[in-house]
């Protein structure tokens, strides 16, 4: 007899240990072993968590139904003060009068005191309903308790791979402690983190960084890999807070992966020369045998990227089949502005830390589009450029970094608006400085409110305009005159 299970993951080892032991006792006996083996796997959406899967591995389980001169066990009567409890093989349906039947033997044509009965079927169709006792004498065996013995152990069997597929021997418990994440989802939210964060952030780079900040230097990095498994547990619940998947990060997921297994596969034959066989073969070869070729790191990539679900602790490796394929696109030219503005703005941070512990610049034009400016840190890999962001904020979009030589290095996603209210800054700080002011009512370098009537018309106050070298009085005294009320005009005097 055989029977397809769909085993929970978790229970695959405990099961295969249960049925070494049950082979064990059938080989005591005589008796065929029971035979198992994985034909595929599927994965179900986890209850609890969101956006976890959990995998069951297919079984296709066989054992031998106990059989002797035509005769086949198919099923034991269990006789309860409650009713009849009928365990049949798989397979067979046992007739629906058996239910209620009483300890009746079809052999000695008796009803007396039976823990069980057995239902036994001929070659010939007959179904027969037999006492233990009475088993030698009508079926002609020799071994009528080994009959019944193996009968017993196969149907353990076949519970036993009812139990694990229930996912049963937890602890008593149904909970899942294993489970996997689907992989494109997995990789839309990788690639939807990099794009707001404009880079690719190690597990490395964000331990630096938490080493850093306990020195006062910078701020924590979160790897990208753990902020799309943050995003993908916890958007459902807070939706605005994590990174959104966007049509440009679905895009390049499946970019991405597309990318590692064309590069990483096994080469596909010459098609001029194969036969047809031969291709799909090939075809078939290169989607899942190893290419000896690889370091163990490609493998790995290509490894995940195959898969249509991974577990947690791979999500690692897997994250970085975004930053691979980022890596190999080429570098686009960077946008270069004015060379002697943009080193006035690292002037003005040189001028500004010398008493400032972390200086920023804020920028703002009509359209509504917001800019600070800030130093990286000396720990980062970046130190010495100004990074640009929307705002001070962890989460805040980042747009791209200026080099100390005066080039502006943008993200794909840097709003067209950037370049051009950095260029006006570039070419008049204290201009664009004022416009901040005015369209905020704070300053743009420290950010307070502004409450003096001559800075609230400066757009900055003295005290910042001195930290970052810039021009307050000759704005203030402007101010001034722009705040005196014109003379009211005089009538005419007739002579």
């Amino acid at each position: 007899m055989k029977n397809n299970y769909s085993v929970y993951e978790q229970n695959l080892n405990t099961l295969t240990a249960k049925l070494t032991r049950l082979n064990a006792k059938l080989a005591r006996i005589n008796i065929a072993p029971i035979t198992w083996k994985q034909v595929g796997h599927h994965d179900e959406p986890h209850p609890e968590i969101e956006n976890a899967l959990v995998r069951y591995i297919d079984l296709e389980v066989e054992g031998i139904v106990p059989a002797e001169n035509g005769w086949s066990f198919v099923a034991t009567i269990v006789h309860t003060d409650d009713g009849n409890i009928i365990r049949a093989v798989p397979g067979y349906e046992v007739p629906v009068e058996y239910r209620d039947r009483p300890t009746w033997c079809d052999h000695c044509k008796t009803n007396r005191v039976r823990r069980d009965t057995y239902i036994v079927r001929h070659e010939d169709g007959r179904v027969m309903q037999v006492g233990s006792s009475c088993l030698a004498d009508f079926i002609g065996t020799s071994n009528p308790n080994g009959l019944t013995k193996a009968s017993e152990i196969l149907l353990n069997a076949f519970d036993v791979c009812d139990a694990a597929q229930k996912r049963e021997w937890l602890g008593g418990s149904n909970a899942i402690g294993t489970y996997r994440i689907d992989l494109d989802t997995y990789l839309q939210n990788v690639a939807a983190v990099v794009l707001k964060e404009g880079r690719y952030i190690t597990r490395k780079m964000a331990r630096e960084s938490e080493e850093a900040a306990g020195s006062g230097v910078g701020r924590i990095l979160t790897a990208s890999s753990d902020a799309a498994q943050n995003a993908m547990r916890h958007r459902p619940h807070n939706p605005g807070v994590y990174a959104e998947i966007t049509p440009e990060a679905e895009k390049l997921a499946t970019d991405a992966r597309q990318w590692v297994l064309r590069k990483y596969s096994p080469p596909i034959i010459d098609v001029d020369s194969a036969s047809d066989a031969e291709i799909m073969g090939s075809i078939v070869t290169s989607m899942k045998a190893a290419n000896t070729s690889l370091s163990d790191f490609e493998h790995n990539l290509l490894a995940c990227a195959r898969a249509e679900a991974i577990e947690p602790r791979l999500c690692g490796i897997a994250a970085y089949i975004v930053e691979a394929y980022r890596r190999s696109q080429p570098k686009p030219q960077a946008a270069q502005l004015n060379t002697d503005g943009l080193s006035r703005i690292f002037a003005m941070f040189d001028k500004a830390k010398a008493n400032l512990k972390r200086p920023a610049i804020r920028l703002a034009n009509e359209a509504g589009q917001h800019l600070h400016l800030s130093l990286a840190g000396a720990a980062s890999k970046n130190a010495g450029f100004v990074y640009v962001k929307s705002d001070s904020g962890f989460d805040s979009p980042y747009y791209g970094k200026i080099s100390p030589e005066g080039r502006f290095f943008k993200v794909s996603s840097c709003p067209e608006a950037v370049e051009p209210l950095l260029q006006s800054f570039s070419n008049d700080p204290e201009g664009i400085a004022t416009k901040y002011g005015r369209l905020t009512g704070c300053c743009s370098f420290c950010g307070r409110k502004l409450t003096d009537a001559r800075s609230t018309q400066v757009g900055y106050g003295p005290v910042c305009a001195d930290k970052f070298g810039l021009d307050w009085g000759k704005k203030a005294a402007a101010a001034v005159t722009d705040m005196t009320p014109a003379p009211a005009e005089q009538p005419l005097q007739v002579a």
